[in-house]
């Protein structure tokens, strides 16, 4: 070839790189151009146009008028002395039952030990609560003050109204210009959106009037400088469609002059694309998908840079973007030319990543799983490694990705030796448990075989712990269950036999014979009472009861039952408060079944709780079930675990003078379990508390 020949040839190659130098600054720009026009789009900072129009500057108002509420209207009634806080008697009376709010002053710290509330009088109640809400209305006041946002205390003049007809207003004597005049309520109806909010946040607070936004910031306001911040968005917004536009020509020219041609970078860094090359196929792929993340993420914000560090920093950015554009265009003319070489594209992956380790990683497991881990601390390292190398000056990106590689051995050796340790604690707590010693919970963080692993023997040696207190509980239980059975059935036939041999004798009257023969009678039936319970507490534990399940108000059943026991809880002087969410409650239930239910538990709040007290009833919904709860103080001292009064033969009475069986909690309990209802009962001081929850009617 000729110098001529030549030097044409390089003429004609340096203005392929020119045209390719102007393709890539204008689709750069188009790029980064386009991309703020649709960040802003996404993020809805252009429409409305009138920035008082939108829902930026309603919320402006909303937390002007949320912070005038508190301040001028709410934190006064807050600040009112502790004796002219009003104390009703409900409130002395709800405190008498439900002293949790008040327990921290019931606290004797002179024995260490908490004053029952019952004990004190109605005026030292009295004291407790108008403290107690004292002692909150403060809480509240200090809670405003460290966290009331005083942005907009002064963002507005006002002429205002609450709910009550008061006026609050600051505004000046003489008329003054403002930036924006807002009614309160809004009533323009040119946007719905805006009008909505203003609304709300006025209604929430009861507030009317009139708000004057003034033309210079009053104090702590930003709503001046937001106004000219969305302003300045705008028109770089305008600005940016306008360059997007204009710049379509020169790419679509420098487009035509480039078509057919390939990008070639300068000779200096031609190492770069050779290293490139020997990469397996995957970290091709790889590195592919990440510039591709980077393009569609990558954005700039033109109108914050307002300084000579920001001038830097957009610079640099646009430098990168330039870069990652370069990269995309190599990765793409790489693509298509091994689309066009199917063999090239077949000898790559024959001898890449996957391919060259499948043997290695389906005979050795571990050695597949270290693999894994080395690939993955490699690519994340290595491409923080090139974001942060593209952003630091004095730094190669390339320096620090040898850096991060480096990096990898000592972060696999330490997983290596944590992985170990976790393995060594399993084998330990696996041995312990083979030879029946306690153990401690294994400590389990993330994700793996090995966490897993240990989850499942934490769950397994949970379940030997539960096992072994659930036998042992069995076994007490089983002991207290043969015990009682024996003394509940041997005291009446005890008696029996007695007042038999008595009734049998010549030498009594006949007077004496018939309060025999009574006495008898009536033990007869407590013991046929006995023997009918135990036998339905059998036959339900066995599951052998069939239910008639239909409709059931059980509102009605609960009032029906109370009628039939008004007598014996008037005897007892005990006063019944209902309280249901509806009039008809509905569950698909056996009715018969339901009502031996309610029996059970008045007779039993009959026998146990404390004369001349309230019993509180209430039924409720909660999601798809009726919630029924029934509250009343014991009359005796439970000195047990109050689950174990749904065992057979339980009483709350340890003496066991009652004329209970101590089968009706039992009865209860397997009557709910047949309706797959919930049954708990629950004890705090001496209240105690019964609660079932059963499905609804749908």
């Amino acid at each position: 070839m000729s110098s001529n020949e030549s030097q044409i040839q390089l003429n004609k190659d340096r203005d392929i790189q020119k045209n390719w130098f102007k393709f890539i600054i204008s689709l750069g720009i188009f790029i980064l151009s386009f991309s703020y026009i649709t960040t802003q789009l996404r993020y809805q900072n252009i429409f409305p146009l009138n920035y008082f129009e939108s829902y930026q500057y309603a919320s402006q108002i909303g937390e002007f008028l949320n912070d005038f509420y508190l301040s001028q209207i709410e934190l006064p009634k807050l600040k009112i002395p502790i004796e002219d806080i009003e104390v009703t008697k409900d409130e002395i009376l709800e405190a008498r039952f439900d002293d949790t709010p008040y327990s921290s002053y019931l606290y004797d710290e002179s024995n260490g030990e908490y004053i029952s509330i019952s004990s004190l009088s109605d005026e030292q109640i009295e004291e407790i609560i108008r403290y107690h809400k004292y002692q909150t209305n403060q809480t509240k006041i200090d809670e405003y003050y460290e966290t009331s946002p005083y942005d907009q205390q002064g963002a507005f003049y006002y002429d205002l109204s609450d709910r009550d007809g008061n006026k609050y207003t600051n505004l000046a004597n003489e008329k003054e210009d403002y930036l924006n005049v807002i009614p309160i309520p809004y009533h323009k109806k040119n946007n719905e959106n805006f009008r909505t909010t203003v609304n709300s946040f006025a209604s929430d607070k009861g507030l009317s009037g009139t708000l004057y936004l003034p033309k210079y910031s009053m104090g702590h306001s930003s709503i001046q400088s937001s106004f000219i911040h969305s302003t300045i968005i705008k028109i770089s917004w305008f600005i940016a469609i306008i360059l997007n536009v204009i710049l379509l020509y020169p790419i679509y020219q420098s487009f035509r002059k480039i078509r057919g041609t390939t990008l070639v970078i300068p000779s200096q860094y031609q190492w770069i694309i050779e290293k490139y090359s020997n990469l397996p196929i995957e970290f091709k792929g790889i590195i592919f998908v990440i510039t591709l993340i980077l393009m569609k993420n990558f954005h700039i914000d033109f109108y914050s840079y307002y300084s000579v560090f920001y001038i830097i920093k957009f610079f640099i950015q646009i430098i990168f973007i330039l870069f990652i554009l370069c990269i995309l265009i190599l990765q793409i003319q790489g693509i298509i030319h091994r689309l066009k070489k199917p063999q090239l594209l077949q000898r790559e992956w024959k001898t890449g990543f996957y391919m060259s380790n499948r043997e290695e990683w389906s005979r050795f497991p571990i050695y597949r799983n270290i693999f894994f881990k080395i690939f993955v601390f490699t690519a994340t390292l290595g491409l923080w490694g090139v974001i942060w190398g593209m952003s630091i000056v004095s730094f190669g990106p390339f320096i620090l990705i040898t850096l991060a590689s480096i990096m990898v051995i000592p972060i696999l050796l330490l997983s290596i030796k944590k992985k170990s340790k976790n393995l060594q604690i399993i084998v330990d707590t696996l041995s312990k448990m083979a030879n029946n010693k306690n153990t401690s919970e294994i400590i389990v963080k993330g994700h793996g075989i090995i966490a897993d692993t240990s989850r499942d023997i934490n769950t397994i040696r949970e379940g030997f712990a539960l096992s072994t207190q659930k036998q042992s509980d069995s076994e007490r239980l089983k002991t207290e269950l043969i015990t009682n059975v024996s003394h509940d059935l041997r005291t009446p036939l005890t008696s029996i036999l007695n007042y038999v041999d008595l009734a049998k004798r010549n030498n009594i009257s006949e007077q004496e014979r018939q309060e025999y023969l009574t006495i008898i009678d009536n033990k007869s039936k407590r013991l046929k009472v006995l023997i009918d319970d135990l036998f339905e507490a059998s036959k339900m534990a066995s599951g052998a009861v069939e239910l008639q399940k239909e409709k059931v108000d059980l509102v009605a059943l609960m009032y029906q039952t109370l009628a039939e026991y008004d007598d014996r809880f008037k005897d007892r002087r005990l006063v019944i408060k209902t309280k249901t969410m509806d009039s008809n409650m509905y569950a698909y239930c056996d009715g018969r079944k339901m009502a031996r239910v309610f029996e059970n538990l008045f007779s039993n709040i009959i026998k146990y709780a404390q004369p001349a007290t309230r019993v509180y009833i209430e039924m409720t919904y909660e999601i798809s079930e009726i919630v029924i709860i029934f509250k009343n103080i014991s009359n005796y001292e439970l000195g047990f675990n109050v689950s174990e009064l749904s065992e057979r033969f339980k009483r709350g009475d340890s003496s066991r003078h009652t004329e209970g069986s101590g089968l009706g909690l039992s009865i209860v309990k397997s009557i709910l379990e047949l309706h797959e209802a919930v049954f708990e009962l629950s004890q705090d001081g001496d209240l105690f508390k019964v609660i079932i929850k059963i499905k609804r009617y749908s």
